[in-house]
């Protein structure tokens, strides 16, 4: 106890009342003090996170090109075989409002960032459904997503926390949501292409931040 001093007697000497309510106080102050930073150091640890990269997804459902490939419909492309950690782009397999992707995950998470953008964006195009292992889902709904032809301002719907520039400045935009339910295991996510005239892009590569485990080492 750094902040008590002891006071020393000699053998048989009484203690007076003053010296032994000075140190009672001494060691109470001493005790709140510790306490209060255990606290506070518990606090620091159930609320210690990491960020996981999750590169080269996978979906079951859309469809997916290299960043050099050229989309039916679309004129140019991104001039490019690697952005920043993206590889390939999910698009609809049919064009307008349909399902992008569907990306398997089986992981708890607190937050998640994507990158996307989409050809005629700037609207509100984009719903993402969250499986949970326990069979209940939750849709959030009508995101925004900026478009992909010319570097746009963040705005209030939606706003991107980074973006990567491609060699003819298309634009890809790294967006977050918060899984309303973190304590529950994600199985699968989905992305859904929502305004007919869009078409929304995800890129293959997620980040997500988690929770560490006290007593477990990072994976």
């Amino acid at each position: 106890m750094a902040n008590f001093k002891p006071k020393l007697a000699e053998p048989g000497q009484p203690i007076r009342s003053s010296d032994w309510n000075s140190i009672q106080q001494s060691l109470l102050e001493e005790i709140l003090r510790l306490e209060a930073a255990n606290a506070e150091l518990r606090n620091y640890i159930d609320n210690m996170t990491q960020m996981i990269l999750i590169p080269n997804l996978v979906s079951v459902e859309g469809k997916s090109y290299g960043l050099g490939d050229p989309l039916p419909g679309e004129v140019g492309t991104y001039q490019t075989d690697v952005l920043g950690p993206i590889t390939r782009q999910w698009v609809p397999s049919t064009p307008g409002a349909a399902v992008i992707c569907k990306f398997g995950l089986t992981d708890y998470f607190g937050q998640l960032f994507y990158w996307a953008g989409a050809e005629k964006g700037n609207k509100k195009t984009l719903d993402i459904i969250l499986d949970y292992v326990d069979g209940t889902t939750e849709t959030l709904k009508d995101n925004f997503v900026h478009d992909r032809a010319k570097l746009a301002p963040k705005g209030s719907d939606n706003p991107y926390t980074e973006y990567l520039l491609s060699p003819n400045q298309w634009v890809w935009y790294r967006y977050t949501f918060a899984n309303p339910h973190p304590e529950k295991e994600v199985r699968y996510i989905t992305f859904r292409n929502t305004v007919p005239e869009c078409t929304t892009r995800i890129a293959n590569v997620f980040h997500l931040r988690v929770k560490i485990k006290p007593g477990n080492e990072p994976s």
